[in-house]
């Protein structure tokens, strides 16, 4: 798994909208983040091979905020559970 400190902003950025946000596509980071649709999907694929992410599995998302399930149209993405560990020591220390 890439460092932390090794991501470009824009990588970052999409990892903390996954951990806040909770799992999603990327039509909708790409709204979100304000970002091209095909860079994107460049980062998550980047994140994906890196092991910083995962795809969700299924065809239905639970999303919190959400009052019924979500079917899944699109590739949803979310943080592995190594990248959470690394993520919740990061935040222990005060860098992100």
């Amino acid at each position: 798994m890439k460092d932390w400190h090794e991501l470009n902003q824009a990588s970052r950025a999409v990892i903390l909208d996954l951990r806040k946000n909770g799992p999603d596509c990327a039509k909708f980071l790409s709204r979100r983040l304000k970002t091209d649709l095909a860079t994107c999907m460049d980062l998550l694929a980047s994140l994906e091979t890196g092991g910083w992410l995962q795809r969700v599995k299924g065809t239905f998302l639970f999303k919190r905020g959400f009052r019924r399930p979500k079917h899944m149209n699109h590739t949803y993405y979310e943080i592995t559970k190594k990248g959470e560990r690394h993520l919740r020591f990061l935040a222990r220390r005060g860098l992100i």
